[in-house]
């Protein structure tokens, strides 16, 4: 079953460079779902609030600030309007900026909230920056991440499931992963859906130490055999033919990118747990991993329990002394 998402958010963290396939692809899928946008920017700039001598308060210059990115913003958010959208600019000062972004996601409820990860420099491979991390951490609605400049074109969308559960996944986080990955292809025109998961190949010392062996022992064929099963029935349970699903055994941050890139997936659909408190998903060394070798943009869902760690209560304008 598809989710109805009539609220989408598009975060940026500046007005100045906003590649144009940011604004084609969040406009692509807003028209999809038939949603409104609201385009938010959350703004801080130490030098504001650390002028010597200032001709005006602090007050004042934040305010003018904020009315000239409000202005830009306006201007940015024009380009949807153009198709055919209804959108509301926002801005407001508030830091660090993820949680920025977050307590306007509690204020405002959206249904998808959209994010830029495009990489801008070829220094490192990682494309996961500390504020997509945290967002992902504390994000309580479903987190698009933009990774590509590609356009959506004829592609599929993966929804990236656990069975098995080991990483103490709540059960209904398949149940999300897949509503989620329905609702993403209805925006995208109907595009495939595949449900994937990758099964972990650990071989064992004996067989290593065998010369001619296969790395694959028949214990870890009849395991991958019942997660196979477990994911059919589950497939099955929400009208998915066996010919879209796939289950391979490997490392999910090596298998999952190769499968990726051979349906063409526009979208990986992922979960997030909880695993400490306060409340923070788990984006541990395999989750990142797995979000900078994925050549596509990847949707990471939380179970409905999910408790935001973000206070609603704004930051103050000037910060306290440490």
């Amino acid at each position: 079953m598809s989710m109805l998402w009539r609220e989408v958010m598009l975060a940026l963290s500046s007005t100045d460079v906003v590649p144009p396939p940011v604004i084609d692809r969040a406009g692509r899928i807003a028209r999809g779902l038939r949603a409104e946008v609201e385009m938010f920017l959350s703004l801080y700039e130490p030098d504001i609030v650390q002028l010597p001598e200032p001709r005006e308060s602090v007050e004042e210059r934040i305010a003018a600030r904020v009315d000239e990115q409000h202005r830009r913003l306006e201007r940015l958010a024009d380009r949807l309007r153009d198709q055919g959208l209804k959108v509301r600019a926002s801005v407001r000062w508030d830091y660090p900026m993820f949680e920025g972004v977050i307590r306007q996601v509690l204020r405002h409820r959206p249904d998808l909230l959209i994010v830029p990860a495009i990489r801008t420099s070829d220094v490192t491979p990682r494309t996961l920056a500390y504020r997509e991390a945290r967002l992902i951490e504390a994000c309580p609605c479903p987190l698009l991440l933009l990774k590509t400049p590609e356009v959506y074109a004829g592609g599929s969308v993966i929804a990236a499931i656990d069975p098995l559960h080991a990483l103490e996944t709540p059960q209904e986080l398949d149940e999300a992963i897949i509503g989620s990955a329905r609702t993403i292809a209805y925006a995208l025109t109907d595009a495939p859906v595949y449900i994937y998961h990758a099964v972990s190949q650990t071989p064992r010392p004996a067989d290593a130490a065998i010369p001619g062996s296969s790395s694959i022992s028949a214990q870890q064929a009849a395991r991958r055999a019942a997660v196979e099963a477990r994911i059919k029935e589950f497939a099955f349970r929400h009208d998915v033919l066996d010919d879209w699903v796939h289950v391979e055994l490997g490392a999910v941050e090596t298998a999952l990118p190769v499968f990726a890139r051979k349906v063409r997936g526009q979208v990986v659909v992922m979960g997030a747990v909880s695993r400490s408190l306060p409340e923070r998903a788990l984006i541990g060394h395999t989750a990142e991993r797995v979000l900078d070798a994925l050549a596509c943009d990847v949707l990471v869902v939380k179970p409905e329990r999910f408790q935001c760690p973000v206070s609603e209560e704004p930051a103050p304008a000037v910060p306290r002394p440490t």
